[in-house]
C-alpha cells in the first residue's frame, strides 16, 4: 500500500487536504489495471472529523480493490459549512479524472461515499456538481461534474429533520436554505444511489433516508436502499475494527451487512471489461 497526503487548492483557492491510499502494482507480471475510486467524506456534525470513518474506511475499501481518498473538508466553525465544502468535493472529483491513471486509478468509476454529515455533503455536492451555472460560478470548466455513484451512511438529509436540533446551528451550516434539504436537490441526473440507515438512529433520524429515498423514487433514480431495525447512530463498520473502547453497542452484526451489500450493488454499476475483484 502507499500512502501520500495531497493539498488541493479550490479553483476559488482554498487549500485543504486529502488523503490518498492505494495499492502497489504487482511487478512480477505486467499489471496495467485500473481500479475504481472510493472517495470517502467522514461525519463529524459539520464541526469534526470523526475518526472511525477514516482510516477504518479507507482500509476495507482498499481491501476490496478500490483506490481511496478520504477529504479533509472545510468544517462550520468560524464561517459557514456551505458552499465551501461542496467545492472542495467538487475540487477532489476534478482532480481525479485529471490525475487518476498517475496511481492506477480509473477516472470513469469514482464513488463518493458519506457518512452522517458527510453524507449530505455527498448528496448535495453531487446535485450543485449538476448546474452547470453553480459550476461557473465557482470557477470550474465542466459542464457536469458528478461522481458515477453514491453511497450515504446514515445521511443527514434535511436540516429541519432532527439534525442539528436547533434551526440557529442550521443557519450556520448554510445560509442559504436551498442547501438544507437534499431530498430537494434530488433530479433524474443524480447518481445511482446506495443508502442505509437505522431505525433506532438516536441522532440523525431515519426520516432522513426515508425522504432521500423517496425522491430517488419520484426521479426514476436506480438506488438500493436498507434500513436496519436496530444500531446506534455513527456504526461506521459495526465491527470491532470501527468500535469505540468500552461500547459493545457499535458492534452490529446485522448492520455490518452493509458494506457487502454496497460492494455487490456498485458491481451492478460498473460495466467495463476490466474485471477487478470488488
Amino acid at each position: 500500500m502507499k500512502f501520500k497526503k495531497i493539498t488541493l487548492q479550490t479553483p476559488e483557492g482554498a487549500s485543504f487536504k486529502i488523503r490518498l491510499y492505494s495499492r502497489r502494482q504487482f511487478t512480477a507480471f505486467p499489471d496495467r489495471r485500473q481500479w475504481p475510486i472510493a472517495v470517502i467524506f467522514p461525519g463529524g456534525g459539520f464541526t469534526g472529523i470523526s475518526e472511525r470513518e477514516v482510516e477504518p474506511a479507507a482500509l476495507v475499501f482498499l481491501a476490496k480493490g478500490y483506490q481511496v481518498v478520504v477529504v479533509r473538508y472545510h468544517l462550520a466553525v468560524t464561517t459557514p459549512f456551505y458552499p465551501t465544502a461542496a467545492v472542495m468535493g467538487l475540487t477532489v472529483l476534478h482532480y481525479l479524472r485529471e490525475n487518476a491513471t498517475m496511481f492506477h486509478g480509473d477516472p470513469t468509476k469514482i464513488v463518493t461515499v458519506g457518512f452522517s454529515a458527510g453524507g449530505h455533503l455527498v448528496a448535495v455536492m453531487n446535485a450543485l456538481g449538476g448546474q452547470p451555472e453553480f459550476l461557473k460560478q465557482h470557477g470550474f470548466t465542466e459542464q457536469r461534474l458528478q461522481s458515477l455513484a453514491q453511497v450515504l451512511c446514515y445521511p443527514v438529509i434535511d436540516l429541519r429533520l432532527g439534525f442539528p436540533n436547533d434551526l440557529k446551528q442550521a443557519e450556520k451550516i448554510s445560509p442559504d436554505q436551498e442547501l438544507w434539504a437534499a431530498q430537494n436537490l434530488v433530479t433524474t441526473q443524480t447518481p445511482p444511489t446506495f443508502i442505509w440507515h437505522t431505525v433506532t438512529d438516536e441522532l440523525v433520524p431515519v426520516i432522513n433516508s426515508i425522504v432521500y429515498v423517496t425522491a430517488l423514487a419520484k426521479n426514476q433514480v436506480n438506488f438500493d436502499s436498507h434500513i436496519y431495525s436496530q444500531g446506534v447512530h455513527g456504526l461506521a463498520f459495526a465491527n470491532v475494527a470501527s468500535s469505540r473502547v468500552n461500547h459493545p453497542e457499535d458492534i452490529a452484526p446485522r448492520a455490518a451487512s452493509w458494506f457487502e451489500l454496497a460492494l455487490s450493488w456498485l458491481r451492478t454499476c460498473f460495466a467495463s471489461s476490466n474485471q477487478t475483484e470488488l
